[in-house]
């Protein structure tokens, strides 16, 4: 075997064993959990494309700090299709199951009230007091 078929040969390998290496870290990442203590709500805007999702989850400390996320969203482009909505994150939650969860589009439900017989002011106050509102 002449030198430059082993230098391909040897190329080939090294590329080989990165590549294997590169799906490995991005599987091992899929199945990191996320970093809560407790259960969270989350909303993700409209219009958040993956590197603003990918922020925003590292800053508010949901998902450790990782190379792979881009990778991971093209290895599996069904968790890639996210939808804008409000959600329920809980402890024990994996970086794919978030993921999953945002495609899927199920938002979190709170619980709500009114009961006949009150005025818009008694209703307006219950709203405010709702476990999730943006109300002043």
């Amino acid at each position: 075997m002449s030198r430059s078929k082993k230098i391909i040969v040897a190329a080939v390998a090294i590329l080989g064993l990165a590549a294997a290496f590169s799906y490995w870290q991005v599987k091992q990442f899929a199945s990191t959990p996320l970093t809560l203590n407790q259960e969270k709500i989350y909303t993700l805007p409209a219009g958040t494309g993956r590197v603003a999702l990918e922020a925003q989850l590292e800053s508010q400390h949901i998902i450790p700090e990782s190379i792979w996320f881009g990778a991971l969203l093209k290895l599996e482009p069904e968790l890639a299709t996210f939808k804008a909505g409000t959600y329920r994150l809980e402890t024990g939650m994996t970086v794919r199951s978030l993921l999953q969860l945002l495609a899927s589009g199920k938002e979190a439900q709170f619980p709500l009230r009114f009961v006949e017989g009150q005025r818009l002011k008694e209703w307006l106050a219950t709203l405010r007091a709702a476990p999730i509102s943006n109300t002043p």
